[in-house]
């Protein structure tokens, strides 16, 4: 088996944790801390104090360098990153650069400056009381470099004492700022990320807020006519076994097809509401949930489904009645697209396997968007004569209460896509 090969600059798209997020960037700043080193020390090999000291110099770069590899099999890992890991990464950092000082000239090597990119960093990552702890080691390490170094002769090198120190802080300072930049601009993007996710949950929550009071009064009325449809029901059954002349059967079938389309509303907006007898949550594979349930309604449609399940054996967490329900509300939708424009093409669906989720796309080549989309999943919208408007609806209730989303999405020509996504169960209960 292949060994499982690690991006070497990583960019984390969506990190879980903030730790993580931090390791990522640590691995970042410490390749440029091992290129900057290796630099030096190949532009620098002459003021050093002999050979052994270049080979020494060289090991810190390697020792940094499989810290590197160590920390990309972490962060691309399950295991998780604690404030201890990124301290003790921190820490590190501290004594490799400390060991370079050492070797180069002690405390006036200008790259000394480069603890302060330390501690900035570790002001940022870390909880005060290890930033604080951070900065005790730093100053402790500066220190003990004038306790003892390895000298470095300037007078070697061709370009002169004065020259060189002049490259160096240049060469320190370009090393810091670029450090510091990179990390700063790393922050910003982070905090707009987290600012974009503040506002998707907080409209996630408003809708959940309007979903569950459209879902009281649904309830509420649902259980309220279930008695009169009850009692209507059995009164047309007593009707039907006391007069069974044609007309009145032809009538009373009529009324039947009604009540039972009552009964179907009623139905939905039990499910819609969250009933306890349709909302038990379930961890299953989705697609074999999804192919169950495009059998059944193909039991009862001669519309073909062509079904393709690259899941994976993908699980999910769902109300398993009111997922099924709601997957047929969107096969009928997508059947009744094709029917306005007598599109007898089979009605795809796709359960596609996603990084840190799954989504059944559910694709028909029907009438296309309504010009008012947008709306499409607000309760009781409907662009059907005869449609109630919770079909949608249901499938977005689904989705939002598992923690994924349902979206419709415009393809080329007249084909239309809905996007029903769902996290990892794993994840979604971490």
């Amino acid at each position: 088996m292949d060994a499982p090969r690690y991006p070497v600059w990583p960019m984390p798209d969506s990190p879980h944790e903030e730790e993580r997020l931090w390791l990522g960037w640590l691995v970042r700043l410490r390749w440029v801390a091992v290129l900057a080193q290796v630099l030096t020390v190949s532009l620098v090999l002459r003021v050093l104090d002999g050979p052994e000291v270049v080979l020494a110099a060289l090991a810190v770069a390697a020792v940094l360098v499989a810290v590197n590899l160590w920390s990309l099999r972490t962060l691309y890992s399950d295991r998780p990153v604690s404030q201890a890991t990124l301290l003790s990464q921190l820490g590190l950092d501290v004594l490799a650069l400390t060991a370079f000082l050492f070797l180069a000239g002690g405390p006036t090597n200008p790259f000394t400056n480069l603890y302060l990119v330390h501690i900035a960093m570790g002001a940022v990552m870390l909880q005060p009381r290890w930033a604080a702890f951070l900065t005790v080691l730093v100053l402790s390490c500066y220190g003990a470099l004038y306790l003892g170094h390895l000298p470095v002769h300037l007078d070697r090198h061709s370009l002169g004492t004065q020259t060189l120190m002049s490259l160096g802080d240049v060469l320190s300072l370009a090393i810091a700022a670029l450090s510091v930049t990179g990390f700063v601009i790393g922050i910003a993007n982070t905090l707009r990320w987290r600012s974009k996710l503040l506002l998707e949950a907080r409209d996630r929550s408003a809708r959940h807020d309007r979903l569950r009071s459209v879902g009281t009064l649904a309830a509420g009325a649902a259980h309220e006519l279930n008695t009169p449809l009850s009692t209507m029901g059995l009164r047309i059954r007593r009707l039907a076994r006391r007069h069974q002349d044609a007309d009145t059967e032809a009538d009373l079938a009529v009324i039947r097809g009604q009540l039972d389309r009552c009964e179907e509303i009623v139905h939905q907006l039990l499910i819609s509401a969250g009933d306890p007898a349709t909302s038990l949550l379930e961890r299953r594979s989705l697609g074999k949930l999804v192919s169950e349930t495009v059998a059944r309604w193909s039991e009862g449609h001669s519309t073909e489904v062509r079904l393709r399940d690259l899941s994976e054996a993908f699980e999910v967490e769902v109300p398993r009645v009111a997922f099924t329900h709601a997957l047929v509300n969107l096969l009928d939708n997508a059947r009744e697209a094709q029917l306005e424009v007598d599109s007898h093409d089979a009605i795809e669906v796709d359960v596609l396997r996603e990084k840190e989720g799954a989504e059944v796309v559910v694709r028909d080549h029907g009438i296309g968007l309504p010009p008012d989309a947008d709306r499409m999943g607000d309760p009781f919208f409907t662009t059907k004569i005869e449609g109630t408007g919770l079909g949608v609806y249901v499938a977005r209730a689904v989705a939002d209460g598992t923690g994924g989303e349902l979206r419709y999405v415009r393809e080329q020509g007249r084909a239309t896509a809905a996007h029903w996504w769902f996290p990892d169960a794993d994840r979604r209960l971490a």
